[in-house]
């Protein structure tokens, strides 16, 4: 029953997806929209045929910098959500602080990082680090917040140190919350990461993007949006494989 319910989970989106790219292609059809201004599905998928090699190059490229920013945003996130946790004097201190930062419209900071660290990958990492990093700790302090006194108790009576209460009792028991915001906050970084390459790339989807609209490519546009949609897909799959591994003990 379990393996049914999986291949309809999986098969059901993908014929709602087929059905909407159907009625999409009649309707650009029969009211002979033109291409520049909405490409039919036939138009940009002949065209990621065509590309495949240039996509899949650049596409990697932006793969890259997603993992490296998020793991960047999302290692210190964990950290700093677990000292706020632990310490009443964190959470007055560096709470408020970072509430701040998260307030501040990240992608201005783009101009300030080119001038700071040039144009290089350095600034689009950061960027995204910057971005990931809160979602990422705020669901972690929910995570460490919410664990029972009593493991603690336990933990005491039975002689354990710091670091095996940390990894046996507290880490599992956040565990849940923490993967959480990172399945989230995966799937922001790939909108982050193309969105900072419009700004300073010469390689990357959004470079792509920039040099499909200098030559009013819309069809490679398109293109371009599927395969960063696709990465957004695999990498959320990839966390949620992720979290089955890591948590074999919870009901999916």
């Amino acid at each position: 029953m379990s393996e049914v319910s999986t291949i309809r989970r999986i098969v059901e989106p993908v014929l709602w997806f087929a059905g909407l790219l159907a009625i999409w292609q009649v309707c650009v059809r029969v009211f002979e929209v033109p291409i520049f201004v909405l490409p039919a599905p036939s138009d940009f998928l002949a065209d990621m045929v065509e590309e495949r090699w240039r996509l899949l190059h650049h596409g990697l490229i932006t793969t890259r910098l997603i993992l490296v920013g998020f793991v960047a945003g999302a290692v210190p996130g964990i950290v700093l959500a677990y000292l706020i946790a632990k310490f009443r004097i964190a959470e007055q201190i560096l709470y408020p602080m970072v509430v701040f930062i998260q307030g501040l419209p990240k992608v201005t900071l783009a101009p300030l990082m080119l001038v700071w660290f040039g144009f290089s990958d350095l600034p689009k990492v950061l960027l995204t680090a910057l971005i990931t990093f809160f979602p990422v700790m705020v669901d972690s302090v929910t995570g460490f917040k919410s664990i029972d006194p009593r493991q603690y108790y336990l933990s005491r009576s039975v002689g354990a140190s710091w670091w095996q209460t940390f990894r046996l009792f507290e880490l599992p028991s956040a565990a849940p919350s923490i993967l959480s915001g990172m399945k989230i906050t995966i799937v922001i970084a790939v909108t982050v990461v193309i969105v900072v390459e419009w700004l300073n790339s010469q390689n990357g989807l959004g470079y792509l993007v920039l040099r499909a609209m200098d030559s009013s490519n819309t069809p490679l546009i398109f293109a371009v949006l599927v395969v960063g949609s696709l990465i957004g897909v695999f990498l959320s799959f990839g966390m949620s494989l992720l979290e089955r591994v890591l948590l074999p003990w919870r009901r999916f």
